[in-house]
């Protein structure tokens, strides 16, 4: 697979996990949402996705440690995800 395909397939799955991060936050399920920015981070890292990725941190910092209340300002951080693919040209699911 050439680096171009490696780059959109990622993205791709950032896209979906941006989606599931949502809906989890939108479920109050805030453990699986920090599961899904932690991937964020990691594949938006991977392809060198630097803007992503910290806006995906930014997010886990917002959420806190697993089990604990999210702070104020996590939906803000999800749009800054949402928002950052949308300057990349994905728009979120």
């Amino acid at each position: 697979m050439n680096p171009r395909e490696e780059t959109i397939l990622a993205v791709a799955e950032i896209v979906r996990d941006s989606a599931a991060m949502n809906d989890a936050a939108l479920a109050f399920d805030f453990d699986e949402a920090r599961f899904r920015a932690q991937l964020i981070v990691g594949k938006a890292d991977a392809v060198g996705l630097l803007d992503i990725s910290l806006s995906a941190a930014r997010v886990l910092d917002r959420l806190g440690p697993l089990g604990a209340v999210p702070r104020p300002g996590y939906g803000d951080a999800m749009f800054a995800v949402a928002d950052q693919l949308g300057r990349i040209g994905f728009a979120p699911l």
